[in-house]
């Protein structure tokens, strides 16, 4: 069993980060494009395994240090990278090979996803982190404005599926604003967290032995300490639990919603509203209905206008989306509604974006593409060397995360407006609610917010 970190730990592994970050120089660079990409991975399970073998798979990357809390996890893909150094603890990878790493993978549960990424950045490294960029509001505007701080790190929150062609091809079509004429309303919906994990229960009782293999105070990280239990979070069924995961909003909304709200620059809340009956104080409810107000710009004639979320298999009646009447609404799909139409923009790769006029559809061309078929993990390594700028930047990624944020936490406040000042970052109509804008950190642990302003 791994014994908890306690303060005189942290303070001398935090000492030895900041002197590697001292020591510390590139050796991948424009100027110096044939020299390696050297990466570390922290989390190489599930996803993780995914991001490091596709990370791994450019020819100008090598995989320099492997992090997990579960040595079994840890030690398979340290056989398929053998000269990767191996570590159970974020912390003292950074520590240790601050003066050789240039980049920084991170595939962790999603409540540790800002401490190892701010760490990263601190340290003058590239960064691709998994989505959602961040756990909490504070969170997401902290790691935005770092990494508008530092424009010449390459940044990419890991939604692979922003790639898909016809994802960028749609986020080309509605920047330039003619698709659906002045926008209305978006609504966006998704089918989990149904058959896929838990949520809308009480905080399980009981305990079991740590397995030998899991570094438990680890994995808890910046979380308050809580028993292990087996199978009940790790390795997957952390994601409805609010200490840990962000629910289906914060699992999903970054691959569905992503495309208007990136394309159109519409990514400031008013207010939020939580429709939803079993949501509990350790996790989120099974299934709700989140209305978003979002700040309007020139694509919404300069209105406000409703962003509506539905997860848990909640869909949105055709009507409310000027469709034919007996029209099927397809799971994990986007509409963007427009005073001349509405535009269906899906999920899955294999599913081609519809638009309808007058309630029928019509046929559209659209635009082609520079690079078809790219690679979301490639174009991060590529953007490391400076030779474009990456998709989903965190300046984007942390402010999209901080809204996501506010309707997470918006459902122990069922049914109730909470007003939303994002200049100050407060709920200006229920005071109970800011404490929950920045959480609260284990002893020891912390996301500091960067002098400035976004």
């Amino acid at each position: 069993m791994t014994p908890p970190i306690d303060r005189r730990r942290f303070v001398q592994t935090t000492l030895a980060t900041t002197a590697a970050a001292l020591a510390w120089r590139p050796t991948f660079a424009s100027a110096r494009s044939l020299q390696k990409l050297r990466v570390g991975s922290v989390g190489v399970g599930g996803m993780g395994a995914t991001d490091v073998t596709q990370i791994a798979g450019h020819a100008n990357v090598e995989i320099a240090a492997l992090c997990d809390i579960d040595t079994e996890r840890l030690n398979a893909m340290g056989e398929k990278f053998p000269k990767a150094a191996r570590f159970n603890d974020w912390r003292e990878m950074l520590a240790t090979m601050g003066d050789s790493l240039d980049a920084v993978s991170v595939t962790t549960p999603d409540h540790m996803h800002a401490p190892i990424t701010m760490t990263a950045l601190d340290m003058g490294k590239h960064v691709y982190c998994q989505k959602p960029l961040t756990h909490s509001v504070n969170e997401g505007r902290a790691i935005a404005l770092k990494a508008k701080q530092n424009p010449g790190l390459a940044t990419q929150m890991g939604t692979q599926i922003a790639s898909y062609d016809h994802k960028r091809q749609a986020t080309q079509m509605l920047a330039e604003g003619k698709i659906v004429g002045t926008v209305t309303s978006i609504h966006g919906w998704t089918d989990r967290p149904v058959r896929y994990w838990a949520q809308g229960k009480l905080r399980p009782e009981g305990s079991d032995p740590i397995p030998n293999n899991v570094a438990w105070y680890n994995w808890l990280g910046v979380a308050e300490s809580r028993p292990y239990i087996k199978k009940v979070y790790h390795p997957f069924a952390w994601r409805g639990f609010r200490d840990f995961g962000c629910g289906a909003l914060g699992d999903m909304a970054c691959h569905i919603i992503d495309t208007p709200l990136q394309a159109m620059d519409l990514l400031v809340p008013t207010d939020v509203t939580v429709e939803c009956t079993d949501s509990t104080e350790d996790m989120f409810p099974t299934k709700e209905t989140i209305r978003f107000t979002l700040k309007g710009n020139k694509y919404t004639g300069n209105k406000n206008i409703p962003f509506v979320w539905y997860d848990g298999g909640i869909l949105p009646t055709p009507s409310e989306l000027g469709l034919p009447g007996d029209f099927k609404i397809p799971q994990n799909t986007v509409a963007v509604v427009g005073e001349e139409g509405t535009f269906l923009i899906p999920y899955e790769g294999s599913v081609i974006s519809q638009l309808f006029k007058g309630g029928k559809p019509v046929e559209f061309k659209m635009p082609t593409l520079a690079d078809p078929g790219r690679n979301h993990w490639h174009h991060w390594v590529e953007c490391c060397a400076g030779k474009d700028k990456t998709q989903t930047n965190f300046v984007y990624a942390g402010t999209l995360c901080e809204m996501l944020s506010l309707g997470a936490f918006g459902s122990l406040f069922p049914n109730q407006k909470l007003e939303w000042d994002a200049k100050s970052m407060q709920v200006t109509n229920n005071s109970g609610a800011n404490r929950l804008v920045t959480r609260v950190y284990r002893d020891g642990w912390g996301v500091p917010m960067p002098t400035g302003v976004m």
